[in-house]
């Protein structure tokens, strides 16, 4: 079936999700297969996360593994992007100056903290998971999945200040789910594809 049929019969989750501190963005939300519910590939893709007013905008993004993300600097000064080396995956992209741009393509789930040796307020986080349906929730709470396969999931999020959230979903062809997540404080679990 061609992705004009996978399309035609799929749904789509809109979601709100409450937080338990006031100016808490950026969760993300993903879906993992449950029962005989089989995931699509989710090929690699390219992102970019800017430098910009001594913030990495955006703070949060999602990709699968083997995609590549893109660090142009677009302040008036120098900048630098790094991993801290403690586990597997760290890197250093090394100082750079504006107008310049440099990548890292992240090949294992998990996540990613990111810092600027220059500016040490500075931090961002990029997760990587192996699924195709993932979101990262804006301002407001608000996210949104479209073309999702029918079927039973677990969604689950990540933050790195809130309790990983675990419910399962069900989709339904050519219709829309709506959930509302309510997350509590506490330690994330590290974000993993694998069925529970």
């Amino acid at each position: 079936m061609g992705p004009a049929g996978v399309a035609a019969q799929s749904g789509t989750i809109l979601g709100t999700s409450t937080v338990p501190v006031p100016g808490i963005a950026g969760v993300v939300v993903y879906l993992v297969p449950a029962a005989e519910t089989r995931l699509p590939s989710a090929p690699p893709v390219s992102a970019v996360v800017d430098q910009r007013d001594l913030r990495f905008v955006p703070r949060v993004i999602a990709i699968t593994p083997g995609s590549t993300v893109s660090f142009p600097n677009s302040d008036p000064v120098m900048h630098n992007v790094f991993h801290p080396t403690l586990r597997s995956g760290g890197f250093d992209l090394g100082t750079y100056p504006p107008g310049e741009e440099r990548s890292f393509t992240f090949r294992h789930e998990g996540a990613y903290v990111i810092f600027c040796h220059v500016h040490p307020e500075m931090v961002g986080y990029v997760v990587v998971i192996d699924s195709p349906y993932r979101a990262v929730t804006d301002a407001d709470g608000r996210f949104r999945m479209d073309n999702v396969v029918p079927g039973t999931y677990r969604l689950r999020t990540w933050h790195r200040r809130l309790r990983t959230h675990d419910e399962v979903v069900t989709i339904a062809e050519n219709a829309v789910t709506a959930v509302a997540l309510k997350l509590k404080r506490g330690s994330p679990v590290e974000p993993r594809s694998a069925p529970p």
